[in-house]
């Protein structure tokens, strides 16, 4: 008697997986100098808000610029070790010690913008204070990531230049989500690339709750 062939299931090699993020994580954790731009939306229960979002890292600073954001209208934070600064559209500024302690302050969401830093690159925060749970892909890059209480779900990536980059991601925690919708990555790299270097992802930038 003859019997069917059945295909055996992949093998799930978990250790593949883990070596191809440490790979990916080490490289990015390499951007000195980094920007994006997308749209940015957050749902707090009854309120919350989006909007277009810059995001600019270099070594010790960081911007975020927000143009229609959040039901606040445009906004400039600056982010300086020891000081956050946030600068209003009508040229008012508030400061604090640190970066969430000032998003607390002025919106009241507890929103952990040191960790997204590196979350929107798909890497765990390396500082967090428990370490993070994932769930790979077989490249390498986290379907889903758990960290300081909040979980992230990374939907789309595209390639950039010899890297898959997040452009869709949600992170929830409690009642709070955010949603990022990446339209447009750039690594300044000069060491690696020459200066300047710009790195496009395809549009994605229309979120979930904009339709």
């Amino acid at each position: 008697m003859l019997t069917a062939c059945v295909a055996p299931p992949p093998v799930r090699d978990d250790a593949l997986r883990q070596s191809a993020y440490e790979a990916r994580a080490e490289r990015l954790a390499a951007w000195a100098d980094w920007s994006l731009t997308g749209r940015l939306g957050v749902d707090a229960g009854d309120e919350g808000g989006s909007g277009r979002l810059d995001w600019a890292e270099s070594p010790g600073h960081t911007r975020l610029d927000f143009r229609g954001a959040l039901g606040q209208g445009a906004w400039r934070l600056d982010v300086t070790p020891g000081e956050a600064r946030l600068r209003r559209a009508d040229g008012s500024e508030v400061s604090a010690g640190n970066v969430e302690q000032l998003v607390w302050r002025e919106t009241g969401w507890n929103l952990p913008v040191t960790a997204l830093s590196w979350w929107v690159r798909g890497v765990a925060w390396p500082l967090g204070a428990t370490p993070a749970t994932l769930e790979l892909n077989d490249d390498g890059t986290p379907a889903r990531m758990e960290q300081l209480g909040w979980r992230i779900d990374f939907t789309r990536y595209d390639p950039v230049n010899g890297l898959r980059l997040p452009v869709r991601l949600e992170a929830v925690r409690e009642e709070v989500t955010v949603k990022l919708a990446i339209s447009r990555w750039r690594e300044d790299d000069e060491a690696a690339s020459g200066p300047g270097v710009t790195r496009h992802a395809t549009d994605s930038t229309t979120l979930d709750s904009d339709g």
